[in-house]
């Protein structure tokens, strides 16, 4: 039987470059974070965690109905100016009792979807590893699944950082998965980007 996995959305950043809160900004008519969410629970992703943090409210009304309180629940995180290993660490505390592994999803990645997100999954299950993530021209991207082996050591991160560190200390635990097209993993650090991917740009 195939281990389940949650999914755990960080959606708590203070998008200091972006010159305004970046997870509201519309994309389709459609505010970035909710295609996100959105992405997550078409996929085969058991639960889903929405973590919030600057803005709140704001970013929680912009997942509105997705929100149902079974499958899809928020958490806000209280630390979020003190960087991203709070949210990290909130989202995973929500699923690591019940689920042997988690993605962990960012909020800014607007054209990330279900098969992409599946075929992480699949990629996880079928080779083993506790780590698993995608690679496009050699660079290593996000989403990633994290397996309980290392559950423990992102509950140890401190600071604004994610959970990088317990990718690069054990390599050998790990399974890249290529992807030719790039546009899923295109995160939003701008206005800039943001045209281009309502352009169609990669």
């Amino acid at each position: 039987m195939a281990d389940r996995v949650a999914g755990i959305v960080l959606a708590a950043g203070l998008s200091r470059r972006f010159g305004g809160n970046k997870l509201l900004a519309l994309l389709d008519d459609v505010p970035l974070v909710r295609h996100v969410v959105a992405a997550a629970l078409a996929s085969r992703l058991d639960r889903v965690i929405v973590v919030l943090g600057h803005q709140h409210p704001r970013v929680r009304a912009a997942v509105g109905d997705l929100l149902d309180g079974r499958r899809c629940t928020a958490v806000v995180n209280e630390t979020y100016r003190q960087g991203q290993s709070g949210s990290v660490i909130a989202g995973l505390n929500r699923v690591r009792r019940e689920y042997p592994a988690a993605m962990f999803l960012m909020g800014d990645q607007p054209r990330l979807d279900a098969t992409v997100i599946d075929a992480l999954i699949d990629a996880h299950e079928a080779a083993g590893t506790d780590i698993c993530y995608p690679s496009r021209n050699g660079m290593r991207r996000n989403p990633v699944i994290f397996g309980r082996r290392f559950f423990a050591d992102i509950l140890a991160l401190r600071g604004d950082t994610g959970a990088r560190a317990v990718i690069d200390a054990n390599p050998d635990a790990a399974t890249a998965v290529a992807f030719a097209d790039g546009l899923p993993f295109q995160d939003v650090d701008s206005g800039r980007d943001l045209a281009a991917l309502g352009q169609g740009g990669a």
